[in-house]
């Protein structure tokens, strides 16, 4: 997977005031200075020197033909997510509108991770090798992330207002943690953990070092639910009765962010995200505080949060490839409509050229999220969002841009 109305965010944000900027024909405009430009359509990022497409969700709205479940490429899903062959066509469609490309530009492309991807700045895997995870700087979503949003991990881009999901309250569009890990792909490393997204519903594997989210749950029925199928709030609304499963559920899906217990530093507490080992220890916290009277706490099997997807699914509180709670249509640095999701990139030889070469791992392309920072890779199968960029080929004017912290917030880095 924004200031139209200014709703609620995640840290990290700025309140922009871009200036009416006039340019006459022979005004010279500073060649470094990132600002809007084309109709505030684009965006120019002086540091990479291309211009990013300012709407970051434009697949949403402009599916150029890419709907039908019977075509050669998998549809884009009503939010704008897709798959990555069905990424690679819509760039490529959208370099074709109209016979001269969208806003007159054929060269739009998929943002371009240099592989092999050498950045000492990332947090890497488990045992701090590898170049991917949080704090990357090099790869042009970092770049996008870091200097033109003015975020810093684990922030999201985008805060999710409080909102209920049937007998739920406070879900979080993105991956929550299960208990179980796989094994590792190399000898004497620890492998990643099974997760689930309530953004599309998918099953997957994830690094531990990741942010993510946490739903614990009891075995059984302490409260003494009474339905046979679906699912029944119980205690007051504080918990969820699931019968077919035979578990009972936290009713806040996210509690951590307004009860870290004394976990506070380790938990994002704007959007109360966490690392896996984190969640581990917040859940044992809530049992040794015998929250609603229970001490048997746990966090859910992947079978377990797997279910629930489905439960939610068969009483119509969730849509298949849909958030599980709409995503505030809102605006940063002149960026409109970021998802506080994962989005795809594409390996290459430079940041300028062309997605091709190897891709980082058999079966996946790289991917970056606007929910806390994390540079990645994820299965072809799966369903991310795209942002693109074109490389000028010529000077075009680059109108400056004038912000005001907020909150001690930086501004964006000029070059």
């Amino acid at each position: 997977m924004l200031l139209d109305s200014l709703p609620q965010m995640g840290r990290g944000m700025l309140v922009l005031l871009f200036a009416a900027v006039a340019i006459a024909a022979s005004t010279a405009v500073a060649a470094n200075a990132p600002g809007p430009a084309v109709a505030q359509q684009t965006f120019y990022d002086p540091t990479l020197g291309v211009y990013w497409l300012a709407n970051a969700d434009l697949p949403a709205t402009l599916k150029l033909g890419l709907t039908s479940a019977q075509s050669k490429y998998p549809p884009i899903n009503t939010d704008g997510s897709m798959q990555y062959t069905t990424a690679v066509e819509w760039v490529y469609r959208l370099n074709h509108y109209k016979g001269k490309g969208w806003l007159s530009h054929d060269n739009w492309t998929l943002p371009i991770t240099v592989t092999p991807y050498t950045d000492p700045s990332c947090s890497g895997g488990p045992d701090g090798r590898g170049h991917f995870g949080l704090g990357c700087t090099q790869a042009p979503y970092a770049e996008l992330y870091d200097n033109l949003l003015g975020l810093h991990w684990p922030s999201t881009a985008v805060g999710i207002p409080s909102a209920s999901t049937g007998p739920f309250y406070d879900f979080q569009p993105y991956l929550y943690w299960s208990s179980e890990q796989v094994p590792g792909k190399r000898k004497g490393l620890p492998g990643g953990f099974d997760t689930i997204s309530f953004n599309t519903g998918w099953a997957g594997q994830n690094e531990g070092n990741h942010y993510m989210y946490v739903l614990p749950l009891l075995a059984g029925n302490p409260f003494g639910g009474s339905a046979r199928t679906g699912l029944q709030p119980v205690d007051a609304g504080k918990a969820v009765y699931e019968p077919r499963a035979g578990v009972t559920w936290l009713a806040d899906a996210d509690l951590p962010k307004t009860e870290p217990f004394d976990y506070g530093s380790q938990i994002d507490l704007e959007d109360g995200s966490m690392m896996q080992q984190t969640a581990v220890n917040w859940v044992g916290a809530l049992g040794s505080h015998r929250w609603l009277g229970q001490k048997q706490w746990s966090l859910p099997s992947p079978t377990e949060l797997q279910a629930l997807y489905k439960e939610l699914e068969a009483t119509k509180l969730v849509s298949p490839q849909q958030p599980i709670v709409p995503v505030p249509d809102t605006t940063i640095h002149g960026f409109s409509s970021i998802q506080p999701y994962l989005y795809w990139s594409c390996a290459g030889s430079r940041v300028t050229g062309s997605c091709g070469g190897p891709p980082p791992e058999k079966n996946q392309q790289w991917s970056f999220s606007f929910g806390n920072g994390y540079l990645g890779t994820d299965l072809l199968t799966n369903s991310l969002y795209v942002e693109v960029y074109y490389v000028p080929r010529s000077i075009e004017p680059k109108p400056p841009l004038r912000c005001r912290p907020v909150a001690g917030h930086h501004c964006p880095k000029r070059a």
